[in-house]
């Protein structure tokens, strides 16, 4: 597959606030976890406890656990 570059040349980004957008900040850490546990950096019980500890961060673990558990 040949690789392509891509330049952004729309307006300004908009800054996303992880106050306000807690769900996409910890489904984004949640992917890098995971990413990390596949290419064998973690483990999966260190990649649990880090979820653990993302979750009571965001102070969400009840909430988000139900709609963004991937395993």
């Amino acid at each position: 597959m040949k690789h392509r570059s891509f330049i952004y040349t729309g307006g300004a980004i908009p800054e996303w606030n992880p106050k306000e957008h807690p769900a996409f900040f910890l489904n984004m850490q949640r992917a890098v976890l995971m990413s990390l546990e596949k290419k064998k950096l973690l483990t999966s019980s260190q990649r649990e406890r880090c979820m653990e500890i993302l979750e009571s961060q965001y102070g969400q673990k009840s909430v988000e656990r139900g709609n963004f558990r991937w395993q």
